[in-house]
C-alpha cells in the first residue's frame, strides 16, 4: 500500500511538473496517501563560491523558496489533498532520495525533460534519483 507520495518539483520551471502532479494527484487519490511536495535549493557547488554571498543568504532563499513553494501547492493541489512543503539545501538527487527516505516515500513521482547529448554523460537528476533511490520511481515525460 502506498501511503507517503514525494513530488520533487522545480520552481524555476513549474509547467515542467504539471504531468508528473497529475499522475501523483491520481496515485494519492487511489491511496488516500499524503502527498509531500519537495523543491531543492542547488548548492552552490565550492564553499568558495559560497563566501562571495551575504551571509544570510542561505536564510533569505529558504524563506523565499519556502513561499514560492507554498503558492505552488495553494495554486495546483486541491484543498482536500493532505499535503507537506519541504524545502532543501544540496545537491538535488541527494536531497531527493535522503528525503524520501527520511519521509518514509512509497513511492516518488517526478518530471523529466527529454534527454541530451550532455545528459548521457552526467545524467540528468530523474535518472540519478532512478539509480540511487529505494523507493519506486515513476518518471514522467
Amino acid at each position: 500500500m502506498i501511503s507517503n507520495i514525494l513530488l520533487p518539483v522545480d520552481l524555476n520551471h513549474p509547467d515542467s511538473s504539471a504531468k508528473a502532479l497529475a499522475h501523483a494527484l491520481e496515485m494519492v487519490r487511489q491511496h488516500d496517501a499524503t502527498l509531500h511536495v519537495l523543491t531543492v535549493i542547488p548548492d552552490y557547488g565550492n564553499a568558495w563560491v559560497g563566501s562571495f554571498f551575504p551571509a544570510d543568504f542561505s536564510e533569505k532563499a529558504t524563506q523565499e523558496t519556502r513561499a514560492a513553494l507554498e503558492g505552488y501547492i495553494a495554486t495546483n493541489i486541491p484543498s482536500g489533498v493532505k499535503t507537506t512543503a519541504h524545502v532543501l539545501h544540496g545537491t538535488i538527487y541527494r536531497e531527493i532520495t535522503a528525503a524520501a527516505d527520511s519521509l518514509g516515500a512509497d513511492m516518488i513521482v517526478m518530471a523529466s525533460h527529454r534527454p541530451e547529448m550532455k545528459d548521457y554523460f552526467l545524467g540528468p537528476n530523474a535518472a540519478r534519483v532512478v539509480r540511487h533511490a529505494r523507493q519506486s520511481v515513476l518518471v514522467v515525460r
